[in-house]
């Protein structure tokens, strides 16, 4: 998760991000509310941690403006001294999750973030699952996969989504190398077989329930991956590659290999205004990868 960490005291943001880094998560340091105010409505976070007294806004004042601003949602933790009902009973008024008092004691405030961190993981299963059950009419009869049609309706969701959540959001395009071969000496029924074996492979490396595999055409796949970055995109390319290598299925008339590998292209959302220039981007990668011997999976920015 990315952390926003919201404190006055350099000390204690210190102590803050140093427990938080150690539990794997990312962070990110502000002194007072108007730079938080800033920072959310710039970048997606997934958690703050939030002082309640602070000069010129307190946390209150502060999370009560992140709480309009947001179209989303995202647990708050208050850390203060302040210990008097009151200010609990304001802290959950204004917006804020959980209240913890300070000195901050490393085990609770752990054991709070990971209560958190289950339920932002169940809000985004709960929203992938809500994609899918969407696509359940858009099934290629072949492979079991979501169809073209499918793919298209389900990018523009998580294209609508990633960008009101601020969010990452890669598209992977798979292309199965030397198919036609395959099918020429092996026949169609043996290819129909092939395909269904990489629609197997390819979920079985997307393996989050928010990833969505698709059959795009052919033998093309496209793969739609919510809350992934490139580099996050580049470890799922490479257990792709990996998966095919170690099944070794057999293709004695590929140019590449002695069994069955595929080409792709991967690429992000940055600042497209509209999720076909997503897939064209991924599309323009993966002819490179073609160019470029096959076998492999490229990142467009390479």
């Amino acid at each position: 998760m990315r952390v926003l960490i919201v404190d006055d005291q350099h000390s204690i943001r210190i102590v803050s991000s140093s427990i938080v880094s150690s539990m794997g998560h990312d962070t990110v340091e502000v002194s007072n509310g108007q730079d938080a105010i800033d920072l959310c409505e710039k970048e997606k976070i997934d958690l703050i941690l939030m002082d309640a007294a602070m000069p010129d806004m307190d946390g209150f004042e502060t999370t009560k403006r992140i709480r309009q601003l947001s179209s989303s949602w995202f647990p708050i933790i208050f850390l203060s001294a302040k210990t008097d009902p009151k200010f609990f009973a304001e802290g959950i008024k204004s917006g804020g999750d959980i209240y913890l008092y300070k000195p901050i004691v490393p085990e609770v405030l752990e054991s709070m973030i990971h209560a958190m961190e289950r339920i932002v993981n169940i809000q985004d299963e709960l929203h992938g699952t809500k994609v899918k059950m969407e696509l359940l009419a858009y099934q290629d009869e072949l492979t079991g996969l979501v169809n073209r049609r499918g793919f298209d309706k389900a990018l523009a969701i998580e294209f609508k989504h990633a960008k009101k959540e601020k969010s990452a959001l890669s598209v992977l395009m798979i292309d199965v190398d030397n198919f036609k071969p395959f099918n020429d000496h092996y026949g169609h029924q043996a290819g129909d077989e092939c395909l269904k074996v990489v629609a197997i492979v390819l979920k079985e490396t997307a393996c989050r329930p928010t990833d969505i595999v698709t059959r795009y055409g052919g033998e093309e796949f496209a793969l739609i991956l919510p809350n992934t970055n490139l580099a996050q995109a580049e470890i799922v390319g490479d257990r792709i590659i990996a998966a095919f290598k170690k099944l070794a299925y057999g293709h004695d008339y590929s140019s590449v290999e002695n069994y069955i590998t595929v080409s792709g292209g991967m690429a992000q959302l940055m600042d497209e205004a509209e999720p076909k220039a997503i897939v064209q981007k991924a599309d323009t990668a993966l002819y490179l990868a073609k160019k470029s011997g096959r076998n492999k999976i490229l990142n467009i920015s390479e």
